[in-house]
């Protein structure tokens, strides 16, 4: 059973998601941490910082939908949650239907003189991966 502090990281994941899905930069901005790192996992594994996705939702790396799975596992640790679930994502980047289930992991942290919740790191992998997916998303690297 979750207790009031891993519904409360489950909340912010729903409006992180929404926010990409939205393609709402601000708030993503607001949910991420400024150290902020996304590593996607597949055979060749890529990395986006925090400016790449940002600048990537809802224009490079569209999200038209999402469903989290059954399965939820949440963890508060003093200053720290982790967050990981089976998701069913649909995603496209440059036109590309890269749609599938997909394993998210998420570490948040406290942050800042208010305290707030920011997720400072993402671990995403493709349960059914394809070879044109770290390709597609080492394009979006702005540091290249």
């Amino acid at each position: 059973m979750a207790n009031e502090g891993d519904m409360a990281i489950e909340a912010l994941e729903h409006q992180l998601m929404r926010a990409w899905l939205e393609g709402d930069r601000k708030q993503m901005k607001k949910l991420l941490s400024s150290r902020f790192r996304l590593v996607v996992g597949g055979r060749a594994p890529v990395l986006l910082d925090r400016k790449s996705l940002i600048e990537a939702a809802g224009t490079g790396w569209r999200m038209n939908g999402y469903r989290f799975g059954n399965s939820v596992y949440s963890r508060k640790i003093v200053q720290s949650a982790l967050f990981a679930v089976e998701v069913e994502l649909k995603l496209e980047i440059d036109g590309a239907d890269l749609s599938g289930s997909w394993w998210m992991a998420d570490y948040w942290r406290r942050s800042g003189l208010r305290q707030s919740w920011q997720l400072t790191d993402r671990q995403m992998a493709r349960l059914d991966e394809g070879t044109r997916f770290p390709d597609a998303v080492r394009a979006l690297q702005l540091w290249r």
